[in-house]
């Protein structure tokens, strides 16, 4: 469990194994980052029950930078949200993602206002988001998708070659595709 507002940064290349984490980020401007960044290439490898909630409201729960690749995998669970304007994992306000890879696990993704809960948020644009495997639960915010893009935000291809997945868009806003 974290214990106070830190920064948490995956170094590029990285493996992390999650093993019920929690990271609950406090809203507040002076923690203007996501509940986990990724600014390179990073796996994530879920064990047990974890959740990671973004800092400062325009920020991602789980943020992968533009160009890089996020790949999440393993057995266990991951609850992501945002804490306001942001994807569960992906990008925030007018804040652009790379690539997001999901190979199993129980992962359920909440955006807030105007972002997708895999993907991205207001303004910003995703690449490309593949669904292996794992049971997916993904809810987009007001005018956003479940899994794709929010609100005048674009997302890359979505490609699905396995799992469950339940994508539901907020009003307006498609399960798996476009926001308004």
């Amino acid at each position: 469990t974290l214990g106070g507002n830190y920064k948490i940064s995956i170094a590029d290349g990285a493996v992390v194994f999650l093993k019920d984490v929690t990271i609950d980020g406090e809203n507040l401007s002076k923690y203007s980052w996501a509940g986990i960044n990724c600014p390179g290439d990073a796996t994530l490898v879920l064990e047990g029950n974890n959740t990671v909630k973004g800092f400062y409201k325009p920020y991602p729960g789980i943020y992968i930078a533009e160009g890089k690749t996020l790949t999440i995998k393993g057995s266990g669970s991951l609850t992501a949200s945002s804490n306001g304007s942001g994807a569960g994992i992906g990008g925030g306000y007018n804040r652009s993602c790379g690539n997001i890879v999901i190979e199993g696990g129980t992962i359920t993704a909440t955006a807030g206002r105007d972002a997708a809960g895999i993907g991205v948020g207001e303004y910003g644009s995703c690449g490309n988001i593949v669904i292996k495997g794992g049971t997916i639960t993904a809810t987009g915010g007001i005018r956003a998708s479940g899994i794709g893009g929010g609100y005048e935000g674009y997302c890359g291809n979505i490609v699905i070659e396995g799992g469950t997945i339940t994508a539901n868009g907020g009003e307006r806003g498609a399960g798996i595709g476009s926001g308004d």
